[in-house]
């Protein structure tokens, strides 16, 4: 029997009552050279006998029990057990529409230097009503790629990635710690594959993007978490994909703290240039870097302020000549 094509890879923990739905999502797909792998992280809510009930049965794959890890080492565990050349993310509350993967597929099929192709989403609420979108996320790899400097633009349940080039980078991996036990596994991943390849998303909806409302303060508390955890996965990233040797003026530099932040952006301009091309000059008239840009200049870095401006202003200005 042959290898799938594309192994959907998807940990979970207690995904009643929506797994069914998931579920049903994958065997309805057009794209039909496909299995999905499971980890299940100690459910207790049925989750286990709906799975049982359905893989292999309903859809070829196979469901690992008995060891429950971290989010981020289940995936990491997922990725090395999936032996397909194609990996597909997938959440267990989260829905596909049935041509998601026909179109990933062919998509990366006619990019052979693209690593990841993700997509937009329609957002779900808990009943799944329709909700209106928060925020578009970029398609264009360059956008992403700006993004990146600040938090992952990348939806995650949405991607097929080639697994080969993902494992090369390490794959996933989760630096959590007692003391910091929140990781950001797909803001470190992003930065890390980011640092050698290619990265798009596709502007069509191919995911049903379910929402679960918290309260306001476990929002916050999750937000201020997150907010930790990606600083910690820049910090460690930063030289390879921002070319910042140093992780103090790197953090200054997340930290809006840096006494003159100009020359560090520059630098990290210099060095995208070095990995996918576009001069400096030319990303300095796109307004996805220069708003990051932005984002990292203090209130009181007026030399910065005007010194981004004023080059912005004049690339865009002999561009237009």
């Amino acid at each position: 029997m042959s290898t799938p094509r594309v192994t959907w890879i998807m940990p979970v923990l207690n995904g009643m009552p929506f797994l069914p739905a998931a579920l049903e999502s994958l065997r309805q797909q057009t794209f039909q050279d496909q299995q999905v792998y499971v980890w299940d992280n100690g459910s207790t809510d049925g989750t286990l006998e709906v799975l049982r009930e359905w893989i292999p049965a309903r859809i070829p794959g196979k469901v690992f029990v008995g060891q429950p890890l971290s989010l981020g080492m289940s995936l990491k565990r997922l990725l090395e057990e999936a032996p397909s050349s194609l990996v597909a993310r997938m959440d267990a509350d989260d829905i596909c529409l049935p041509h998601r993967l026909a179109t990933q597929v062919a998509h990366l099929d006619k990019h052979p230097g693209l690593t990841v192709i993700g997509s937009e989403r329609i957002s779900i609420d808990l009943q799944d009503r329709e909700i209106p979108r928060r925020s578009a996320f970029p398609p264009d790899y360059f956008d992403i790629l700006h993004a990146t400097l600040r938090a992952p633009r990348v939806l995650h349940p949405s991607v097929l990635m080639r697994r080969d080039q993902v494992l090369e980078i390490g794959g996933y991996q989760d630096l959590s710690t007692p003391d910091s036990p929140y990781w950001c596994e797909d803001y470190d991943l992003w930065l890390r594959i980011l640092s050698k390849h290619k990265v798009e998303a596709l502007p069509e909806p191919l995911i049903r993007y379910r929402y679960n409302p918290d309260s306001l303060t476990e929002t916050e508390m999750r937000l201020n978490r997150s907010a930790n955890a990606k600083r910690r996965a820049w910090l460690i990233n930063c030289k390879a994909f921002a070319g910042i040797h140093s992780s103090s003026v790197a953090g200054r530099l997340w930290d809006r703290r840096l006494f003159l932040s100009m020359p560090v952006i520059l630098g990290i301009a210099r060095h995208f240039q070095s990995r996918d091309g576009l001069k400096v000059s030319e990303r300095l008239k796109m307004p996805s870097f220069v708003r990051i840009a932005q984002s990292y200049l203090r209130r009181e870095d007026l030399i910065s302020r005007i010194w981004l401006r004023g080059l912005s202003k004049k690339f865009t200005a002999t561009n237009n000549e």
